[in-house]
């Protein structure tokens, strides 16, 4: 069985059980993906997306950040996605990165919200697919999540069968010359403090997605 297909079947609403009461008010002035965002300066979005966001509450602080943006979440816990809805009234759904339910080229800036870790490998190629062909030619990809020296698994210890995987997930875009890194900020679970231990690490990263500069014309060599 796919993990996928795990959480969405109801390891997705228990993820959400077990972590939406840390949500904190001190958790959302702190959250590295709003202040890495911040930070960066990038340009008001009309259209954002979140894959992997719970119940919105990031998107919902995003709308407040960008007063004009349109923001749309997908997550594969459904009751992640009522609760968002309900207290929200953002444009949320159930759903896996896989498959994204958008047409081509509508968002200015997408976010992985500390997803793609439990995602299956045989999709990775699909997700990347998805999330690029959703995204517009001068917008941005924001991913947060694990940050290790090489890449490895570990057992999930929330379900037996799962399995964690832990690599520079930005290596997915950043091979296709017209994505550019543009701000990466590595920390941890516990904040700076633990960064250095490998498998506590995460980061945030940014890039821009552009096609002008991407393939110069022929170098002529002499």
């Amino acid at each position: 069985m796919k993990q996928k297909d795990i959480f969405l079947a109801g390891e997705g609403n228990a993820w959400f059980e077990r972590n939406n009461k840390k949500l904190t008010e001190a958790e959302k002035v702190s959250d590295m993906v709003l202040n890495a965002i911040k930070f960066s300066e990038l340009p008001n979005p009309l259209h954002i997306l979140e894959i992997g966001c719970a119940d919105g509450t990031r998107l919902e602080l995003l709308k407040r950040n960008f007063a004009d943006s349109i923001c749309f979440g997908i997550d594969p816990s459904s009751d992640a996605i009522k609760l968002g809805r309900e207290k929200y009234g953002l444009n949320l759904q159930a759903g896996t990165a896989d498959n994204l339910p958008f047409e081509n080229d509508y968002f200015d800036l997408i976010l992985f919200g500390f997803s793609l870790y439990l995602c299956d490998r045989k999709d990775l190629f699909k997700i990347a697919y998805e999330a690029d062909r959703c995204l517009n030619n001068n917008g941005y990809l924001v991913l947060k999540d694990f940050l290790p020296p090489f890449a490895y698994k570990n057992a999930y210890t929330h379900y037996k069968g799962i399995s964690s995987y832990k690599m520079d997930y930005s290596l997915m875009f950043k091979w296709n010359p017209v994505y550019t890194e543009i701000y990466k900020i590595v920390s941890s679970h516990q904040g700076y403090a633990q960064r250095e231990i490998p498998d506590e690490r995460i980061s945030v990263t940014i890039l821009h997605k552009n096609d002008t500069y991407a393939y110069p014309n022929s170098i002529q060599w002499i």
